[in-house]
């Protein structure tokens, strides 16, 4: 458990690395007397079948698949407005969701939005929208969101101000998810928001800024659970350890003892606490073609793999769910400079930027250099926390070059046909790099399907 720096009160687990993340997970050995002891009234689906959704600053939309992907006979999920203000994330998403409607059968379409327009949440016109919308459909039962983490990022610390736009935009999801009145609210963001201070004051009283929220939603009626959880628990072939805040509305009828220390959150599937083992780099993406530095053809064929091989590996099978055939899109990789790539032929597995201190030269201070940068991936874990593969120069395995994108969007667990869109214009340069930013910013699906299935329980 780490103590929170500005309010002795709060204790999160926060997660430091992925050594020290695999101590703390010693203490929770037992996971089966912990889902004994939590109680799951299952009355948030009890009288209807389908669940209202909000999504704000939705992003491409990796979140909100997992509440539309996490329905079953009984029960399942509909989003009835995706906010987001970025006209290329937003048209991302609406590629993605109505490929997915158009797999649904007849009677399960129209899960999704009925339109999709740039919605800028700071704006009293588009959030009367928004309420307009959830009018017309009789009311809403959860809010999902994740808002943009650079206020919150370890980089941009000494820089923090609460006056600056983005680091105002958590206050805005909280304040507009009281006004809609869930029964349900999951906000999602980077672990900086729990050592973040609210404000810049000097005084010994100061609060993070997940203080601050808790605090406003216990105001309003609300259980807060928060906690950090690693995506590599629940199936993705990568370790991403992310803030979680989940709060239940007084009216379900829970108690805050309800769910024993681990909270109304799944328990982990995969790695030392799960059933299963970790998911694996080769388990991910070692079914892609070959291919070098720079790499520009958007459509390629899969590696030639067995019936038998596919129905082997679960996650693989449940990438390439609902894909055209035989065909892989957007396997593209960044072109490097040639004395790049001759330093990634010096870095072994697992390896980064330390093998290679001597060919650093263009690097003024190399020591302030993150672990991750020039990074090479082992085949039989779990891939390193995926951000802008591209900046950070995240290396293949074997081959001597960056990650593509269709393989770092695996490793973000997202099936085979999400695709991310690089500008309003199709006919269009591919614009890689808005595709590796949105990449970057998205949540683990997987892990949002766990979390999504779970809540229909409550």
């Amino acid at each position: 458990m780490r103590k929170n720096s500005y309010n002795p009160g709060s204790q999160i687990r926060y997660r430091a690395n992925i050594r020290l993340g695999e101590q703390q997970d010693q203490k929770f050995n037992d996971l089966a007397k912990i889902e004994q002891c939590r109680i799951e009234k299952g009355i948030l689906a009890k009288d209807q079948k389908t669940l209202r959704v909000v999504e704000l600053f939705a992003g491409a939309g990796g979140m909100g698949l997992g509440f539309l992907m996490a329905g079953n006979p009984n029960s399942r999920y509909r989003i009835l407005s995706s906010a987001e203000i970025n006209p290329i994330y937003l048209k991302s998403l609406e590629e993605n969701y109505r490929y997915f409607n158009s797999h649904l059968s007849d009677n399960t379409k129209g899960l999704i939005p009925s339109e999709f327009s740039p919605t800028d949440l700071i704006q009293d016109f588009h959030r009367q929208r928004i309420k307009n919308i959830v009018q017309e459909a009789g009311g809403i039962d959860v809010v999902i969101g994740g808002t943009p983490c650079q206020g919150f990022s370890p980089s941009n610390r000494r820089g923090w101000d609460s006056k600056k736009e983005h680091n105002k935009l958590v206050e805005c999801f909280i304040d507009f998810s009281i006004a809609l009145d869930p029964k349900v609210i999951l906000l999602e963001n980077v672990q900086g928001i729990l050592w973040t201070p609210r404000s810049v004051m000097s005084t010994d009283n100061r609060i993070t800024v997940v203080d601050y929220v808790e605090k406003k939603l216990r105001k309003s009626g609300y259980l807060i659970f928060p906690a950090v959880l690693d995506a590599a628990w629940y199936g993705v072939p990568q370790h991403r350890n992310r803030f979680f805040l989940l709060a239940l509305h007084k009216d379900l009828g829970y108690n805050t003892n309800d769910f024993g220390e681990w909270g109304p959150f799944p328990l982990p599937t995969h790695g030392p606490m799960g059933e299963f083992e970790y998911v694996t780099v080769r388990e991910a993406i070692s079914d892609l073609p070959r291919i070098s530095n720079g790499e520009s053809r958007i459509l390629q064929k899969y590696r030639d793999i067995s019936e038998g091989q596919l129905n082997q590996n679960v996650f693989l099978k449940k990438m390439r769910e609902m894909s055209p055939p035989g065909i892989i899109e957007g396997h593209l990789v960044s072109r490097q400079a040639d004395y790049v790539i001759e330093r990634y032929r010096h870095i072994p597995p697992g390896g980064n930027w330390k093998n290679i201190r001597h060919m650093m030269s263009n690097y003024k201070d190399v020591d302030r250099t993150h672990s991750n940068i020039y990074r090479r991936l082992k085949w039989d874990e779990p891939s390193v926390t995926i951000g802008n593969y591209r900046k950070s120069m995240l290396v293949h395995p074997e081959q001597n070059r960056n990650l593509s994108l269709r393989e770092a969007t695996r490793l973000q667990s997202l099936p085979d046909w999400f695709t991310f869109c690089g500008g309003l214009d199709t006919d269009k340069k591919s614009g890689l790099t808005y595709k590796q930013q949105q990449l970057a910013n998205a949540v683990s699906f997987l892990m949002t399907l766990e979390i999504a299935k779970y809540i229909l329980k409550l």
